[in-house]
């Protein structure tokens, strides 16, 4: 059996949870999922794709005309306009991630993963039998792309890239994705490019995909999904566009292992693609709100800093001043009423991950108590 290493992330939660369920008045800002409700249209969808029988087993690679919408909404969204055959609906961004791993990877071959990363990342890596290396981006979390070069061996398989970014916020900027893809342009490492959040930016900020990049489409695998787009984290979709070859590959591993996604998640999903009401636009604007509001609160914090964050729906905060190992400081943050992800269960200590996809007044009121922590351990 693969060692697989146990979530950080639960341990933190499930302490929360408890002292939730004791009475205490405490404020999760943790959740990796959007707090809004699934759009009514999307739902409606779901209930028509039952009531119409729509509910036994449809392709593997999932049903033609939702291929046919990812294709739509992908131009759309990127500029590139792919062929259905070159989609794999899966269960779930993350299972889309997995086939691909599964499909390039053999033994001992290196993935490049950039820290701080994703906490399934590595752990799907050794599941498909490669060696993950951990590339540290820079200091303002961008790409540090003489740093990706040097971990470049005659191993390298792959990297994988997600802009905007979990945890950090971070959106990669279009110089620094063509700066990568001039690295990239001439050797045999594809590039899994995990977008799942880039309906969710900021300020005017754009999502660019290192697909659009000239010589880079051939060998780029585009993975997203409706979880956080449009509020449907239990709908388990998400998809993969790639290299026609390889994605033929992959679903057939997902033809062995979990065959076709949702037949009716499938069918809310096409509504969620075609019929959007402005619902996504509506939740990426109170997002934005939520997260000038952190900024402003953090910001009056003594010694808390973090990258711009662009994007997502996290701030990843430098408490390095007060603490070496961000377990702890998470754990002792559950006794003073806040329960926060440490940067540690994404392979950076001396941060903390805020999430606020909670509401403005759970917000306000979790990061009243991390001011007063703080100030705490100011006055020892």
């Amino acid at each position: 059996m693969r060692e697989i290493s146990p979530s950080t992330t639960l341990k933190v939660l499930e302490n929360a949870f408890k002292k939730r369920a004791e009475g205490k008045d405490i404020s999760i800002l943790a959740a990796g999922e959007p707090d809004f409700d699934t759009p009514d249209y999307i739902k409606e969808a779901a209930i028509r794709a039952i009531k119409e029988g729509k509910t036994k087993y449809t392709p593997v690679s999932g049903i033609p005309e939702l291929r046919r919408a990812i294709v739509g909404w992908t131009e759309q969204r990127i500029g590139i306009k792919y062929s259905p055959d070159a989609v794999l609906v899966s269960s779930g961004a993350k299972q889309s991630i997995f086939n691909v791993l599964f499909t390039l990877i053999e033994k001992g071959d290196e993935v490049i993963i950039i820290t701080p990363y994703w906490v399934s990342y590595p752990e799907m890596v050794r599941l498909a039998g490669g060696n993950p290396v951990f590339v540290d981006s820079a200091e303002d979390f961008h790409l540090d792309i003489d740093a990706i070069g040097r971990s470049i061996t005659d191993r390298t398989r792959a990297i994988i890239l997600n802009s905007p970014n979990n945890p950090t916020g971070v959106v990669y900027t279009r110089e620094e994705i063509e700066e990568l893809a001039v690295l990239l342009r001439n050797k045999e490492i594809y590039v899994i490019s995990d977008e799942i959040y880039d309906c969710l930016v900021y300020g005017g900020v754009k999502n660019y995909s290192i697909a659009k990049v000239k010589g880079m489409r051939d060998k780029t695998f585009v993975v997203n999904g409706v979880s956080k787009s449009f509020a449907m984290t239990g709908w388990r979709i998400g998809w993969v566009l790639g290299p026609e070859r390889i994605i033929k590959l992959a679903k057939s591993i997902q033809s062995h292992t979990t065959s076709c996604p949702s037949s009716i998640s499938q069918y809310a999903t096409l509504a969620a693609l075609t019929k959007d009401d402005g619902s996504v636009e509506r939740m990426r604007a109170t997002f934005e709100k939520r997260r000038n509001r952190c900024i402003e609160l953090i910001g009056e914090i003594p010694g808390i800093s973090f990258p711009r964050p662009d994007g997502a729906f996290y701030l990843f905060l430098d408490v390095s001043r007060y603490t070496h190992c961000s377990f702890d400081f998470a754990t002792e943050l559950v006794d003073h009423d806040l329960a926060i992800i440490p940067g540690i269960a994404f392979g950076k200590e001396g941060y903390l991950r805020l999430s606020y996809a909670s509401s403005l007044e759970e917000i306000e009121k979790g990061i009243r108590h991390l001011k007063e922590f703080i100030e705490e351990l100011r006055e020892k």
